[in-house]
């Protein structure tokens, strides 16, 4: 049955295209000799109803020989249709009719009358096609003609005979260089190449390889000729040096740019080296293989060197380049660099501008990989940075050194930022937020290392966008939303949701990272497992060898860019509809929505960790109580243990038993000083822990938050030999307070901020002390004695003038020190704390309700009412500390803004205080005025010299008064005379400021001191 022939294969008889050799035909003209034809057959007996197509002549078939001669093909023809006529129903094949052709040609040679006699020609042997042969398919049977040149005159003259050539160039090769060989001497005429060779060794020259023509120079480190004096013909020798300079420029542009790529690859150090390297490698074999396969095709020069002018123009450019870049020491350097060339090529062509902000893109990769990991957006790849190792990129790891109050120097391995480091590229703002977002994650990650936001797995389930750049308004706003999707991610896994999903959910969830390991995980391990999953294993990679191989073409964006518009037509011009932002926006909105989302995260959950977990609220108050003077109690307490003569005193005495009454330390009334540690111990027992009182008012502990205790203050030997004198001012000096913070407080307890509150304490000490003291005097005025004497009189009469100025004066300093310069900073201060706190606890409050979670354990209608509640309540304190304190709370802060906070009010106390360094002097007149009531009060107490009487010791406080007063009257007008100063001093609660006329206002208001 196999060998049997298929009934509807027409072809399978052998030559079947070629006419019947029975058919014969006779020539009609026209239409007339049809109708001829019919009455010849009537004629003859043949009754034939329709025109027969073709006919046959049987008297010239039978001397034919062979079965193949029967057709005369010359002789058939179409009936009713001109020679010419393209549209006709029947119509001879082209080769049928140039073999008709050709047999009429052969019939008019061997029989030239025909009509005469009939002598039979030699048979032509027909065209046998072989069993394989295909004829129809045959391209060689296609006639093409040959190629002509074509002229405009031609075109609109066809028929106009053209002369001969007017140009030289019209004339062909050969006449050109005819031309040239006539006005050369005989052996200066340059030897013809042939064109093939020539541009071949000029493809190899532009490719950057030595061939017959062109060899490579070490010494001159270039490319040369190696016979300057050949040409090809049609050319001269100027356009062939033309052509070669062009081809010599971008062989030598890419054999430098090789040679930099592989003394890079054997040298460089840093990351961003070796990524210039490699695209500096890449773009040289992008260009090569673009450069050698439209070069294959050149058949001539002209050819050629416009399929190398692209290639030219690109390498010159980043040789250019990359000179520029290896000037550069380090990698921000190379980016900031590579920053400002990217926007200078904005003026180039768009080949150049699209390259270089690729390049942009891939020699950016590190240094934004290194601010991912950072942040927390990846993994940290190699060592991990940490305050035990060495510092990473624009993150430095130092030991930070302060001194202490006790004098000490202290050092502490803490993160800083190097700014030297940055790439200018990225504003000032913008890299403190990164440096503080990554320290403020370590915090996160030593002290709760189970939070969500420190595992990278729950990270990478929120599919965090990369830092790339963008140049586009498109690409701008598709970033945008994909993090607000992270954001979104975030929160829900932070309230546990994510965690819940299904795993088919979470898995759509997978950063695209991840999706491309999923082919990867098929694994044929055997041993230790059942059947069932050693099929299950063969079944998924059996799946996995059926799918289709996949497509490396091409395999980066930069060999994509290079392909696809190296050698683009004109027809395909880019897109001019999209449009990009300035190049100093570009930036910021490339990597500040990534960052800002990152960082507002992880500073929310400080903030949130830092009030409830760590209690800094407790801190805080603790060291308003105690370090500024904020407890009344604790003032009492203190004033009696240490100024108060009628307590017992706890000074060690040979034979003498101390009493069991309560004790102190009776400043004004002994006359050893300063007192023992024991007698420290036992005189300030229990102050500081029964004057406590706690924010939630039912917290009862032994012990006070920070270890608080009183300690002794180290001491320079002047300021040691000024405390051995229970009269002196500085007495007291040597008492301190010690508190230590506990770790996750000490970015915003640092050393410096309480060193701050140890200099307000000290000050507020010794006013203290002097309210102390002026009010004695008050109280043990004497009345006139029986001694009526004028020396007398005079000298009562001082002494009570002495004795009310002196009170009115250190009360209204005082009162100025307590009120304007603690209270109100410090009310500004709780004001914006309360803000933050509540603002931290709405936004959990309302990402749990959008998250479909809550924070209480209340289900039901209970807990709504309560919700809202607990909203309104926190929208209505929100608006008010925003109303206070000019929408400050408004923004989301960090701790490092907390601690610039507190240490921004501590300033402004200081200021308040005249504890500024350039407010020593009129702080020292201070010092020296309650002096002089130290001395009076000595005096009073029977201990003072007679030189220093009453009335002398009034004068001097008078003039100490009217220098203090006039100076700080100067001061106030040298404020008040800046208009902005005040402005900023009044808006900001005053550093000294207008607060100076506040206690003008209460020491002498009507003007008093200044008319002695």
């Amino acid at each position: 049955m196999a060998d049997e022939e298929d009934p509807s294969d027409l072809f399978a008889i052998p030559d079947f295209w070629r006419p019947s050799p029975w058919l014969d035909q006779k020539k009609f003209d026209d239409f007339d000799d049809l109708n001829n034809l019919n009455n010849l057959n009537n004629t003859n007996g043949i009754n034939n109803t329709q025109n027969p197509l073709f006919t046959l002549d049987l008297s010239g078939a039978a001397h034919l020989g062979t079965p193949q001669d029967l057709i005369d093909t010359g002789k058939v023809q179409v009936l009713n249709a001109d020679e010419n006529e393209g549209d006709v129903f029947f119509k001879l094949p082209s080769l049928l009719k140039q073999l008709a052709d050709q047999e009429l040609e052969l019939g008019q040679t061997h029989q030239p009358h025909v009509e005469e006699h009939h002598e039979p020609a030699e048979p032509e042997p027909l065209i046998t096609s072989s069993d394989n042969e295909d004829f129809w398919l045959s391209p060689d049977n296609d006639s093409a003609k040959p190629p002509q040149s074509r002229t405009w005159e031609s075109f609109e003259q066809p028929e106009q005979d053209l002369g001969a050539p007017l140009f030289i160039s019209e004339a062909g090769p050969a006449a050109f260089d005819a031309l040239l060989a006539s006005k050369q001497v005989v052996d200066d005429i340059p030897d013809v190449l042939d064109p093939a060779l020539y541009c071949a060794c000029l493809l190899n020259l532009a490719l950057g390889r030595s061939s017959v023509l062109f060899s490579w120079d070490t010494d001159k480190n270039s490319f040369v000729k190696t016979a300057p004096g050949l040409r090809i013909s049609g050319l001269s020798l100027d356009s062939v040096k033309a052509v070669d300079t062009l081809c010599l420029d971008c062989g030598n542009s890419a054999r430098h740019l090789q040679t930099f790529s592989e003394a890079a690859y054997a040298a460089a150090t840093t990351p961003t080296k070796v990524a210039l390297a490699g695209v500096v490698d890449r773009l040289v074999l992008v260009l090569r293989s673009e450069l050698s396969n439209h070069g294959r095709g050149a058949r001539s020069i002209l050819q050629l060197q416009s399929v190398v002018q692209p290639v030219h123009s690109v390498l010159s450019y980043f040789k250019s380049l990359v000179k520029k870049l290896a000037q550069q020491k380090s990698d921000e350097g190379i980016l900031s660099c590579l920053f400002q060339e990217a926007q200078a090529s904005e003026y180039r062509s768009e080949l150049l501008r699209e390259a270089t902000r690729e390049v942009l893109r891939i020699l950016s990769r590190p240094w934004t990989d290194f601010v991912e990991a950072w942040i927390g957006l990846r993994a940290e790849e190699g060592i991990a940075v940490t305050k035990t190792g060495q510092g990473k990129g624009f993150v430095r790891v130092a030991d930070k050194m302060w001194i202490d109050d006790q004098g000490f120097d202290l050092e502490e391995a803490d993160y800083f930022l190097d700014e030297d480091k940055v790439p200018t590229f990225v504003p000032g703002d913008m890299a403190q937020t990164i440096f503080e977002t990554g320290r403020n994650l370590r915090f996160l990650r030593e002290h709760h290392p189970e939070h969500p936001l420190t595992r990278l797995d729950m990270v990478s389930l929120a599919a965090p966008p990369k830092l790339e750049w963008e140049f586009d308004w498109d690409a701008i706003s598709k970033l945008e939303a994909r993090v607000k999707q992270y954001r979104n991610a975030v929160s829900r896994a932070i309230h546990g949701v994510l965690p819940g999903v299904p795993p088919e959910t979470q898995q759509g969830t997978l950063s695209p990272g991840t999706d491309d390991l999923s082919h990867s995980t098929v694994q044929l391990q055997y041993f230790g497992k059942d059947e069932a999953q050693v099929e299950a294993s063969i079944v998924a990679s059996m799946r996995r060898l059926d799918q289709p191989l996949e497509n490396r073409e091409p395999r980066d964006e930069l060999t994509r860019l290079l392909h696809d518009q190296l050698y683009r037509t004109a027809d395909t011009s880019p897109d001019s509809s999209k449009l990009s932002p300035h190049w100093a926006l570009v930036p910021l909105l490339s990597f500040s929505p990534v960052i800002e989302a990152q960082s507002s995260l992880i500073n929310q959950e400080c903030m949130k960790l830092l009030f409830s977990a760590h209690h800094l609220r407790t801190h805080i108050d603790l060291l308003k109580q105690y370090f500024l003077l904020g407890n009344g109690l604790l003032c009492g307490r203190l004033t009696h243990a240490l100024f108060d003569p009628n307590l017992s005193t706890a000074e060690r005495r040979a034979g003498v038993a101390l009493g069991g009454g309560t004790m102190g330390l009776r400043l004004g009334g002994r006359q050893t000083w300063p007192p023992a540690s024991s007698e420290l111990r036992l005189a300030l027992m229990g102050v500081l822990s029964e004057c406590y009182e706690s924010p939630s008012r039912n917290t009862t502990t032994s012990h006070l938050p920070g270890d608080l205790s009183f300690a002794v203050r180290d001491l320079s030997p002047q300021e040691i030999d000024r405390c051995m004198d229970p009269n002196s001012l500085e007495a007291l000096d040597f008492l301190r307070l010690s508190y230590k913070p506990p770790a996750p407080l000490r970015p915003i307890l640092t050393p410096t901020v309480l060193l701050k509150y140890d200099r307000i304490f000290k000050l507020l000490l010794r006013v203290l002390r002097m309210l102390y003291v002026a009010n004695d005097l008050f109280l043990h005025s004497t009345t006139a004695t029986t001694t009526t004497t004028k020396t007398l009189l005079k000298e009562s009469t001082a002494s009570l003038r002495l004795r009310i100025e002196a009170r009115h004066f250190i009360r209204q300093v005082a009162s100025y020190f307590f009120d304007v310069g603690v209270t109100a900073p410090w009310k500004r201060f709780e004001a914006w704390l309360d803000g933050v706190q509540a603002q931290s606890q709405s936004q959990s409050q309302f990402q749990s309700a959008a998250t479909g979670t809550g924070t209480g354990t209340g289900t039901g209608t209970g807990t709504e009412n309560d919700t809202s509640t607990d909203d309104t309540s926190t929208q209505r304190k929100n608006e008010a500390v925003n109303k206070g304190t000019g929408g400050a709370a408004a923004v989301m802060c960090s701790p490092d803004v907390v601690r610039e906070r507190q240490e921004q009010v501590l300033d402004e106390m200081m200021g308040v205080l005249l504890l500024r360094k350039r407010q020593a002097p009129v702080l020292g007149l201070l010092e020296e005025t309650f002096g002089v009531v130290l001395r009076f009060a000595k005096k009073k107490k029977g201990e003072g010299g007679e030189e220093e009487s009453a009335e002398v010791l009034y004068r001097l406080f008078r003039k100490k008064v009217d220098v203090f007063v006039t100076v700080c009257r100067g001061l106030g007008e040298k404020v008040a005379s800046s208009s902005s100063s005040s402005a900023a001093a009044v808006a900001a609660g005053g550093e000294g400021g207008n607060c100076v006329e506040l206690l003008l206002v209460r020491l002498d208001m009507v003007g008093f001191y200044g008319r002695g």
